[in-house]
């Protein structure tokens, strides 16, 4: 039983619905896994009552014994994002104020997780008001990567990544607005989608109590897993759509790869950045596997306005931000100038996050013409390519540090926010989907992943051939040695 936490979701489920295991087994093992390694990890910060749990996993074994499925999930426990809100635990959202706060109702995506069997058994960590590629805060603490301690998990879903990584779960729900899923799926060796934007519904997450619904644009849920296959199962739960109005009717299976030959355009670096040697010398052996399958593979990448598509993420950003603060807009906006400012040393993050707090109705409405109009030239760079193949930071994972310290990559210095957000904050722009998927190791131990972007509205599609990749061209998900 031991194994099983790091068994795959369908692996779990095919044991649990043919009666080989019960998942009150499973449970317990999940359970006891997190009860061994939470002290090292931290990535849980609320857990169920344990009896609770337990009398659930026996509620869902009894109806199988009748028959009785409720869907896809049925009987498989898993953990989901501090973002988003599950009734009787506490949600904080990354804000200090509520780190006692307890959700009444469960997020929109919680409920689907539920209502397809799923056994919510806690939360998992996020960052300060879940700005940063690490995760840490001072109430619940940091959370580290599971293969080194040392080093960080990711951020902002890093709690989640590392649950995935160290077996606490075998399924996870985390989100994006600039490389939230992304970052933490390549630090810690697991797999995630940031799915094309208004695909899943955003209600329930972010939401502070007495305040009204933010997140609404850039930030982007989505699930987190160890295998592809089981991102493809969590979106065909989390798609089925609700009688709720803000989701755009397109069907999850829509699109389809057919496994022909792929055009592919791939970028060694964004922004000129520096690339970490043996991290870049991975992607190439990974691109030569490629190739050598018969796809067609050449440098390339959409034509924007980077640095405009930089300053108008910031603007959402803030925007949102100022939706749930408890302060009012002017003093916000000067806390998060200053604490972006001072934090991660990054002058146009700053400016542009601070103008999205102070943003009038015109200027809103000006910002999201901008942000269409980027869109649309990622939509005509997917009419010429079937696949976009991107670093998905200048590093992997790195040593707990102060967040805004510079890193050293290849002995060149690289500001902290640009190693990391660069490759993230832009291409949340286009509202496409992106996969991340993990290719390998680098020299000092830890896991490296690679993001795939694809064309927006073709979700199923392109998480078909990160599978195809996954399963032909890496090693797969390695278990952390503890």
């Amino acid at each position: 039983m031991e194994s099983i936490v790091f068994k795959s979701a369908i692996e779990i489920l095919s044991l649990i619905h043919s009666g080989k295991v019960s998942s009150k087994e499973v449970l317990q093992a999940f359970l006891e896994q997190i009860e061994k390694y939470q002290p090292k990890i931290n990535a849980i910060t609320d857990l169920k009552d344990r009896e609770v749990l337990l009398q659930e996993a026996e509620q869902k074994d009894q109806m199988l014994k009748k028959g009785e499925l409720m869907g896809p999930l049925h009987g498989l426990p898993m953990t989901v994002k501090d973002a988003f809100n599950v009734k009787g635990l506490i949600s904080s959202l990354g804000i200090p104020s509520l780190r006692k706060n307890v959700a009444k109702e469960d997020a929109v995506l919680v409920q689907k997780l539920r209502n397809a069997g799923a056994i919510i058994m806690g939360k998992t960590n996020l960052p300060l008001f879940s700005i940063d590629w690490q995760t840490t805060n001072s109430w619940f603490g940091q959370t580290n990567n599971p293969y080194n301690t040392e080093y960080v998990a990711g951020g902002s879903s890093g709690g989640s990544a590392a649950a995935l990584a160290m077996g606490f779960t075998p399924l996870e729900l985390g989100s994006d607005a600039g490389g939230s899923i992304r970052v933490p799926a390549h630090f810690c060796g697991v797999c995630g989608i940031r799915p094309t934007e208004q695909t899943l519904s955003n209600r329930g997450q972010f939401l502070a109590p007495g305040k009204p619904q933010g997140q609404r644009q850039i930030t982007v849920a989505g699930p987190m897993a160890r295998t592809v296959d089981d991102l493809i199962l969590a979106m065909s739960v989390l798609t089925q759509q609700p009688e709720i109005s803000e989701i755009y009717p397109v069907d999850f299976n829509r699109s389809g790869w057919d496994k022909s030959p792929l055009k592919i355009a791939y970028s060694k670096t964004m922004y000129g950045l520096e690339v970490q040697d043996d991290y870049q010398d991975l992607i190439s052996n990974f691109l030569t596997k490629i190739k050598s399958a018969g796809h067609s593979i050449q440098e390339d990448q959409p034509e924007y306005d980077a640095d405009l598509a930089y300053r108008i993420n910031g603007r959402f950003m803030g925007f949102e931000v100022s939706s749930g603060s408890p302060m009012p807009p002017f003093i916000t906006g000067i806390f998060m100038f200053l604490f972006l400012l001072i934090k991660y040393r990054d002058i146009h993050w700053a400016r542009s996050t601070y103008r999205g707090i102070r943003m009038s109705p015109n200027m809103h409405l000006r910002t999201a013409e901008v942000k269409e109009k980027i869109g649309d030239q990622f939509i005509d760079f997917f009419n010429h390519y079937d696949l976009w193949i991107t670093p998905v930071a200048s590093i992997t994972a790195f040593k707990h540090q102060k967040a805004g310290k510079p890193f050293l990559v290849n002995g060149k210095k690289v500001a902290y926010a640009d190693a990391l957000g660069r490759f993230n904050f832009d291409t949340s722009i286009g509202g496409h989907p992106v996969v991340v998927i993990p290719i390998g190791m680098s020299k000092n131990g830890l896991p490296a992943g690679i993001s795939l972007h694809g064309r927006k509205w073709e979700d199923k599609k392109l998480l078909e051939i990160a599978k195809e990749f996954q399963e032909q061209f890496t090693n797969g998900f390695i278990i952390p040695e503890m």
